[in-house]
C-alpha cells in the first residue's frame, strides 16, 4: 500500500521538509498496513519551481499552478512509485491532508478514484 500525503502535507502551503517533520501518526500506523509513506512536493512550492528562479517573473509562467496540474503531477508520482518501488500498479493508495491538502486529497478521490 502507498499511504501518501496531499498538499498542506503534499506541501502545497510550504516546504516539504517542514511538513514531513511535523507528521507523526502516519509514520506510526504505516508499518501496521505494510505501507510506504510518501510526501510529494507541490509544484511552485519549496524546491519544485518549474522555471527555477524565473517561476514567478510573469503571469504566463504561473499558468501551470493549478489544482488540475497538482493532481495530475501527483497521479504520475504515484504511478511511478508503484512501478519502481512496489512493482505493482494495483497497490492501494490512500491520500490525506489538512487545509489545502485536505481539499486536494478529496479532489483526488473524486477525480482519480
Amino acid at each position: 500500500a502507498v499511504v501518501s500525503t496531499q498538499s498542506g502535507h503534499y506541501a502545497g502551503e510550504g516546504d516539504i521538509e517542514m511538513f514531513a517533520q511535523n507528521t507523526g501518526f502516519i509514520f506510526d500506523i504505516a508499518p501496521v498496513f505494510n505501507a510506504a509513506v510518501v510526501f510529494a512536493e507541490h509544484r511552485y512550492y519549496g524546491k519544485s519551481l518549474p522555471f527555477g528562479n524565473e517561476s514567478f517573473s510573469d503571469w504566463t509562467k504561473t499558468q501551470y499552478l493549478t489544482v488540475d496540474q497538482a493532481l495530475a503531477d501527483y497521479v504520475e508520482n504515484v504511478k511511478w512509485l508503484k512501478a519502481v518501488y512496489l512493482n505493482s500498479s494495483s497497490a492501494p493508495t490512500i491520500t490525506f491532508g489538512g487545509s489545502y491538502g485536505g481539499m486536494l486529497a478529496a479532489w483526488m478521490r473524486i477525480r482519480y478514484p
